[in-house]
Formats: structure tokens, C-alpha cells, sequence
């Protein structure tokens, strides 16, 4: 089977030559499509440079917008999702392939490690996602947010149209396990930039908030 990586990038200059020059490294790996957001930085350029396949958007429509352009453009029988700022930790996401490639599962998700006090555990918007799911599912996620997965063409498919702006890993959680495809958590070393706490950190965190409850509700 084929396998295509599709990185949604918006102004990651700084870390998309490494995050691509990673994944074509990966055993199986097909081709890396690189979806520029409409960037106002060097990103696509670094992004070609460093090998991907380009898709540019000309302008930001937001992570779904960037998945299904992606999508749209793969050709892999199988899809790795993965974000532009995973840099040199990229190379865990080996570990998402063989249960999809075996049939062990239809949808693997990266399990981050928690780094007490350093963000990305139990906030609001991660509490609201789990209980959504849960409730809709019966299927309790420890990392319904992950945006790092491996999946078949199928499953994707089947949640278009994709849940806008931050809900779009929610939606594809509620999509994927009310059509009774398999999903797995897998625990990698994965690591990527963290929210923090000051007033740009807390307007994200409130627009995830908004996006999430937009998913559920849909």
C-alpha cells in the first residue's frame, strides 16, 4: 500500500525543512505533500526545497481548507497527518504506520508525553473534547486533539466535509468511531510548540474552545 504525508503549514518557516526532511526519511513513505496555508513567510519555499510535494492555498482557510486541498491532491491508499512544527520528532510517527498498514486498526492517533507544567494536558478544551466523544461514542480518547494520525483514504472520507478551524481532529474522532472504523492511541516521544499562558495563548485556547463545541454540536 502507498503511503502519502500531508502537512497542513501556515507561516512555519522555521520548522517545515526539518519536519519534511524527517517524514521522507520514513520506511514506505510515497510522497510528502506540504499544504501552504496561504503563508506570508518563507514556508513553501522551504518546504520545496527540503523535498515535499507543494499544494498552496493563496489564501489562510484554516486546517480543514489545508487537509482537504491535501486530500484532494494525495495519492496514497494511506494518509499520515502530520503538523509542520513536529521537527525532528517527526520520525516517531514510524510508530502510527504498522497497525494501520497490518489491519490491526483503521485510524491510529499519537499519544503526546504530558511534561508537568509545561501545557498540552488537562484544559478545559481537552475535558470538553473527551466528554463529547465519550457521550457520542461510549469511546473515551486520551488525546482526541492530537492532530498526528495514520488512516486509511476511507476514513477521512468519510468525514468530509471536515469540522472547521480547530474542531476538525473532534469531528474526524466523532466521524471515524460512529462509522464503526477501529481506532487506536498509540504512545510516541512527539513533541511540537505548546500554547502558553499569556493573553495570545488564552484567545487560542478560547477559539479551540468554540471549535470544539461546534463539532460536538454538528
Amino acid at each position: 500500500m502507498t503511503l502519502s504525508v500531508l502537512i497542513p503549514a501556515y507561516n512555519e518557516a522555521q520548522r517545515i525543512a526539518a519536519t519534511v526532511a524527517v517524514t521522507l526519511a520514513l520506511p514506505g513513505v510515497t510522497e510528502v505533500l506540504v499544504v501552504d496555508d496561504g503563508s506570508t513567510d518563507e514556508t513553501a519555499k522551504r518546504a520545496e526545497q527540503a523535498g515535499a510535494r507543494l499544494v498552496r492555498l493563496t489564501q489562510n482557510g484554516g486546517k480543514a481548507a489545508a487537509l482537504t486541498a491535501g486530500f484532494q491532491a494525495a495519492q496514497g491508499d494511506l494518509l499520515l497527518l502530520l503538523d509542520a512544527d513536529l521537527g525532528a520528532t517527526a520520525a516517531e510517527a514510524i510508530k502510527l504506520i504498522p497497525p494501520v498498514l497490518s489491519g490491526e486498526t483503521d485510524m491510529t492517533i499519537a499519544l503526546f508525553p504530558v511534561i508537568p507544567g509545561r501545557g498540552g494536558g488537562m484544559g478545559l478544551v481537552l475535558r470538553l473534547a473527551r466528554w463529547g466523544v465519550q457521550r457520542a461514542t461510549g469511546r473515551t480518547l486520551q488525546a482526541p486533539l492530537s492532530g498526528q494520525r495514520c488512516l486509511k483514504r476511507e476514513v477521512l472520507a468519510a468525514a468530509l466535509p471536515l469540522a472547521a478551524g480547530f474542531g476538525i481532529e473532534t469531528g474526524l474522532n466523532l466521524s471515524a468511531l460512529k462509522a464503526g472504523f477501529r481506532v487506536l492511541e498509540v504512545p510516541t516521544t512527539m513533541d511540537h510548540r505548546v500554547t502558553q499562558n499569556d493573553w495570545q495563548g488564552k484567545l487560542h485556547r478560547a477559539r479551540q474552545l468554540r471549535d470544539v463545541a461546534k463539532a460536538l454540536l454538528r
